[in-house]
């Protein structure tokens, strides 16, 4: 008695399933690891921000946060340029908190002598033509700053949209999320409808 192996129209069948199932699985993969990544960082991101006020209360004292092209330097510098492949209001280069000295509040957006920080956050995605976004609305310098009374610098409240995409594609996918920042200091995670944030 022997046994016998597959026939090449067994295998070539079996091969066929194996690239339909294939060319299924992937895209849905693809999307699932994307919307993974933008809800991570929206996460991230209100999370820094729900940091920044809370400290500021506590310790009565005046708390920023800002965007950084170096933020794992033991130096970071707050910027609000292009460099290192992200555009000048694209916060996916990473950001910093960090509490202002009391001689230190006439510029909330430098980090000085003095001032400590208190988190720092790499950049979620390394620059590629696709790669997650983190796109700002706030005026230059891009920073938030939060007083004593948990209130947010009222120049500064602004949108960042989160967002999965080609770089150079400026429409929001459907996955799109945006966090706003309202002048009382609360922010807010949203999907993004008709390439904007709703209103709450």
């Amino acid at each position: 008695m022997h046994s016998r192996g597959f026939t090449l129209v067994e295998m070539l069948a079996v091969i066929t399933i194996s690239a339909i199932l294939v060319a299924v699985a992937v895209p849905a993969m693809q999307s699932m690891i994307r919307s993974s990544q933008i809800s991570s960082t929206s996460n991230s991101m209100l999370a820094s921000i729900d940091l920044a006020r809370s400290e500021a209360i506590r310790r009565n004292a005046t708390v920023s946060i800002c965007r950084s092209l170096d933020p794992e330097n033991v130096a970071p510098v707050c910027s609000s340029a292009a460099g290192n492949g992200y555009a000048a209001n694209d916060w996916s280069s990473g950001w910093i908190t960090f509490v202002k000295a009391p001689v230190n509040v006439i510029n909330l957006a430098v980090v000085e002598a003095g001032d400590e920080i208190l988190a720092r956050r790499a950049p979620p995605a390394a620059p590629s033509p696709q790669r997650l976004i983190v796109e700002s609305t706030l005026p230059n310098p891009q920073h938030l700053a939060y007083f004593s009374n948990g209130l947010v610098n009222g120049g500064n409240v602004g949108i960042l949209f989160i967002d999965y995409r080609d770089v150079q594609v400026a429409v929001r996918t459907y996955q799109a999320r945006c966090l706003a920042i309202e002048f009382t200091g609360r922010a807010r995670v949203a999907a993004v409808v008709n390439d904007a944030c709703p209103a709450t």
